[in-house]
């Protein structure tokens, strides 16, 4: 079996062939001097965005093999759990691949593009939406059958939660060699294969194929007419590293607005006073 973190690289390393050649200025690329700040449109995204810094946040612990290491670990699956108990998450996912599958497929015979690799993409999508269909129960099902994972679920949701005189079951785990629990750990996090897998395809195809163009905030404010036909999915702005200030951003169906603040992590921040020019990539 091809590990989620392989298998997350492989996706990434296709959108980002298959775009490359047909997107000169990617969101992505702009990353190493500036702060990217993102605005999910629709709950599906918001969902695919908290997915995936619960992913990250494993990432970074799962290296840690100390008890507060394995117990941020397994604090982050426990949220993943939360966020998959939707009963028509899996319908919403499928929805969404298959959406972008078709507009995959307009690229098929484009010369820029790699069709080895787009094909690769197209057959990877498939078998994900195929998934989503086939399997039985919530995603994450198998997870939600381990007794100990569903008693730290309501232990956990209070400050302070977990302590051995609430979880004893799980205190005496954590107290288990370092192979021991890795094992296990690892077995849930198989769990978790297609759903990371969808997360980061969703989200970089998303990202990939965003248009960006350059505006100017007058004294911190910008607004401007969306066209309701676009379906935006997410919008993405992007500041330099330099500038001292945070955006709030605001999108109806015929209206965005960004309004930038001077950052106080003290008091209640104030409006960007100067003129501010910033980068505005809109996803679908």
């Amino acid at each position: 079996m091809i590990s989620p973190d392989a298998q997350s690289f492989r996706s990434s390393a296709l959108l980002h062939a298959i775009f490359a050649p047909i997107f000169l200025l990617s969101t992505d690329s702009m990353t190493e001097n500036t702060i990217i700040f993102e605005q999910p449109l629709n709950e599906l995204i918001r969902v695919c965005l908290r997915l995936e810094q619960l992913f990250f946040q494993i990432d970074h612990y799962i290296k840690d093999t100390s008890l507060l290491g394995t117990r941020n670990v397994v604090s982050a699956i426990i949220h993943i759990l939360h966020l998959l108990d939707r009963p028509d998450l899996k319908a919403k996912l499928a929805k969404e691949l298959g959406h972008h599958l078709s507009n995959l497929m307009r690229l098929e015979n484009t010369p820029q593009i790699d069709q080895e690799k787009l094909r690769e993409l197209l057959r990877q999508i498939d078998d994900l939406i195929r998934c989503f269909i086939d399997s039985n129960g919530k995603l994450g099902q198998n997870l939600r059958e381990v007794e100990m994972l569903n008693a730290l679920r309501l232990h956990l949701s209070s400050p302070g939660g977990g302590c051995s005189f609430d979880s004893p079951n799980y205190h005496f785990w954590l107290h288990q060699s370092i192979p021991e629990r890795q094992l296990t750990i690892n077995n849930w996090l198989a769990e978790f294969h297609n759903i990371r897998t969808t997360v980061d395809v969703l989200l970089q195809l998303i990202r990939e194929g965003t248009k960006v163009q350059q505006k100017m905030a007058d004294n911190g404010f910008y607004q401007e007419l969306l066209d309701p036909q676009l379906n935006l999915r997410l919008i993405r702005v992007i500041i330099p590293k330099e500038i001292s200030a945070h955006p709030e951003i605001s999108v109806g169906r015929h209206f965005l607005s960004v309004r930038f603040f001077t950052p106080n992590i003290q008091d209640r921040s104030v409006q960007y006073a100067d003129n501010l020019t910033f980068w505005l990539a809109y996803g679908n």
